[in-house]
């Protein structure tokens, strides 16, 4: 009964510590890609990589 209790609590942590990572991963990538568009339009650059953001006259 008590490694029942000492195993569910291990994989309890062990879950939380990956949602942690994973929702601080997310975080690092949309800050590198708001810095990443904020260097191209200081440079007068458009982002080759959001194409929805592109339009065409027509």
């Amino acid at each position: 009964m008590e490694l029942a209790i000492i195993v569910g609590i291990v994989l309890l942590v062990f879950a939380a510590a990956t949602a942690t990572v994973l929702f601080e991963d997310r975080r690092a990538q949309r800050r590198e890609a708001l810095r990443r568009q904020a260097r191209l339009a200081r440079m007068g650059e458009v982002d080759p990589l959001a194409p929805s953001r592109l339009r065409v006259d027509g």
